[in-house]
């Protein structure tokens, strides 16, 4: 894994939850049904059993030769749990639309270039940091923390021949171009909002990660495009110096 400078931050929900939910989500979101509003299971109302000096015990029935006599417990090898299907005990999270889970994903923000030479390109960098291969199906749905909650465009030419596998610990590539103009005409953001893997922009999200720019802020006009998740790094920037 590559080691990226210190002012790079990926910041997952938790006290930036507001924040990372108000960019991603077009609409208010309700609590599911699950959660919010369920009703706690009522009391029991079995009375307590009698205790065993309040009523003479009945006598143990009679057992045939030979018989040993039952705890009422199954045994051992009764009461063990059958094997559940691989994946199953350890409660794997499944990702949306068949991606890789976000739960087992860690999403990186770097300069494509030394921002000393050009400061309008920046790549990311996704790690698989689960223990089964998971895939890649689309690219990277962004919104930007500019006021306005715009989304980012795609370069549609970026599409890689086939779905990006990956396998635990490989890292996948997507290029962010920030601006074609300069910077008087560009707006200074400080944050984006990455969707879920496999979210489409027109669904409401709900949940995702914020991603803090470096250098504490980067400047991005109406123009600003991302790729599709790439293997080669190299892929995923060259369509930004296309322009």
């Amino acid at each position: 894994m590559r080691t990226f400078r210190q002012t790079n931050h990926t910041r997952t929900l938790g006290a930036l939850g507001l924040a990372a939910a108000a960019l991603l989500t077009a609409t208010a979101c309700g609590p599911s049904d699950d959660k919010a509003g369920a009703t706690p299971p009522p009391k029991s109302t079995a009375s307590p059993s009698p205790s065993a000096s309040a009523s003479p015990s009945a006598p143990a029935p009679a057992l045939p030769s030979g018989s040993a006599p039952s705890s009422g417990r199954p045994s051992a090898s009764a009461s063990a749990s059958a094997p559940g299907r691989p994946g199953e005990a350890e409660g794997d999270p499944e990702g949306i639309d068949g991606n890789c889970p976000d739960e087992h994903t860690d999403v990186k923000v770097d300069w494509a270039v030394p921002p000393v030479k050009d400061d309008s390109k920046l790549l990311l960098t996704v790690t698989n940091t689960g223990s089964v291969p998971c895939t890649l199906k689309a690219r990277p749905v962004l919104r930007l923390d500019d006021g306005h909650g715009r989304l980012v465009a795609v370069f549609e030419t970026s599409r890689p021949q086939a779905e990006v596998v990956l396998a635990p610990g490989k890292e996948a590539y997507a290029g962010l171009l920030l601006r074609q103009g300069n910077k008087d005409v560009s707006t200074l953001v400080r944050n984006m909002a990455l969707a879920p893997h496999g979210q489409s922009p027109d669904h409401d999200t709900g949940e995702g990660v914020l991603l803090q720019m470096p250098k504490g802020g980067v400047y991005v006009d109406d123009k600003a495009r991302v790729t599709y998740w790439n293997s080669s790094s190299e892929a995923a920037v060259s369509p930004l110096f296309a322009h």
